[in-house]
């Protein structure tokens, strides 16, 4: 990857970081199993959690398991999936019910960074360069 190419992957995450919002998905009382996606800005590692009690619990375990200081939470759900999708200028994370609507969601968070990832919605994803790096679900997701 470029230097330019790391500079705006390190913005997007940044940005990224402040902009998804947690919990997409609903949790039953009984038996709701959380989730989170954790990824470091200065080595792009990223890590998953799954099947945890709780969010907080899903996020400090996808952290742990990251294994990098500077790794943050970039998405977490209960009782579905999560996806990572990437292009050369950033990344995105999105959650659904299941493993197709948590790419969407992924691609969507994308296509808000970077213009050319809305391409990937459309099954053009060789063309803008983006694509799913990673899906993540509980075990009881749709």
């Amino acid at each position: 990857m470029s230097m330019m190419g790391k500079a705006a992957f390190t913005l997007a995450v940044s940005c990224l970081s402040v902009a998804v919002v947690s919990g997409a998905g609903s949790a039953n009382a009984q038996g709701g199993l959380y989730a989170a996606i954790a990824m470091s800005e200065s080595t792009f590692i990223y890590a998953v959690s799954t099947d945890e009690p709780g969010f907080e619990e899903a996020k400090a375990a996808a952290i742990a398991n990251c294994g990098v200081e500077d790794c943050r939470v970039l998405v977490s759900w209960a009782n579905g999936c999560g996806a990572l999708a990437e292009s050369k200028d950033g990344v995105g994370a999105g959650s659904g019910p299941n493993r197709a609507e948590a790419e969407r969601a992924a691609y969507q968070r994308l296509a808000e960074l970077t213009p050319t990832a809305v391409l990937a919605n459309f099954g053009s994803a060789d063309l803008s360069g983006a694509k799913i790096v990673e899906v993540a679900c509980t075990s009881n997701a749709r």
